[in-house]
């Protein structure tokens, strides 16, 4: 299998996953609005080309598991760390996006598609963590 194709599979693996373990939190009548919106979001992206619009499914995506997080285990402490990741990252991603243009801008957009793919796993991870054993929420990752 070929390195973009094992990115691409992954990729498309971290967002199922993160619209089902969203989906899960939906419960919850305070949030469900924004997670019914970031798994839109994540499954328009999943379909997309555009590589700003995957990475912009993920930032929200993020920042929508945080305060999923934060509404459902008020005394969870990771949401407040995958903030100011996704804040740092969307920062990165407009810099990169429009202070560069063709080839150098897929590849700096590219990179950091990749490195928000491995926050938003992260995010899953806990996100599972959280879900199966919600007594353990001091823990973190």
């Amino acid at each position: 299998m070929s390195k973009i194709r094992l990115i691409v599979t992954t990729a498309s693996g971290v967002i199922a996953a993160t619209a089902t373990l969203l989906s899960a939190l939906r419960d919850n009548p305070q949030i469900s609005e924004s997670i019914d919106g970031a798994v839109a979001k994540l499954k328009e992206a999943t379909n997309s080309e555009n590589p700003k619009l995957r990475f912009e499914a993920k930032l929200n995506a993020i920042e929508v598991a945080a305060e999923a997080v934060s509404e459902t285990f008020p005394q969870a402490v990771e949401p407040t760390g995958w903030r100011r990741q996704a804040q740092a990252l969307r920062m990165r991603g407009e810099l990169a996006w429009h202070a560069n243009s063709g080839a150098t801008r897929r590849k700096a957009m590219k990179s950091l598609n990749a490195e928000t793919a491995e926050v938003l796993a992260q995010v899953n991870e806990r996100l599972t963590q959280l879900q199966t054993s919600p007594t353990e929420v001091t823990d973190g990752l």
